[in-house]
């Protein structure tokens, strides 16, 4: 049963180890996270939380490209709508057992825009249900 809401970088942690422990071992998924499997999740993890802090919080902390990686793994595993569907539901899954509130709801709207822009910029490719999922 999911807690309180999202408030700060413990529970952006909290929510990025257990999501990755889930994505890191999903079928649809397993191939594009191979090599972060094989390294390990101890460098992701900082930037992670730097990025969905500031996603969530406006922190500040993130300064990178989100796209710069996920071109690299979309050029070893191209990517496509289910892969990015996978991680929304993943995800919506993750956050709706972890934590309930605006800052959750919040989590989950932007990781559908986060997911469908991204998709368009790798692809070209259109996946409005990436939208409806976040919304609906």
């Amino acid at each position: 049963m999911a807690q309180s809401d999202l408030a700060d970088r413990a529970d952006v942690e909290a929510l990025l180890h257990r999501f990755y422990g889930r994505a890191l071992i999903d079928e649809v998924l397993a191939e594009p996270f191979a090599e972060l499997r094989a390294t390990g999740l101890d460098a992701h993890i900082p930037t992670m939380c730097d990025f969905w802090e500031t996603v969530l919080f406006r922190a500040g902390r993130y300064k990178g490209s989100a796209l710069a990686p996920h071109l690299k793994v979309h050029q070893r595993t191209p990517l496509t709508d289910r892969h990015f569907l996978r991680w929304l539901q993943i995800w919506h899954d993750t956050v709706d057992e972890m934590y309930h509130g605006p800052a959750a709801e919040r989590a989950k709207v932007q990781a559908g825009r986060i997911a469908w822009a991204m998709l368009r910029r790798l692809t070209g490719d259109d996946a409005p249900e990436l939208l409806v999922r976040a919304t609906g």
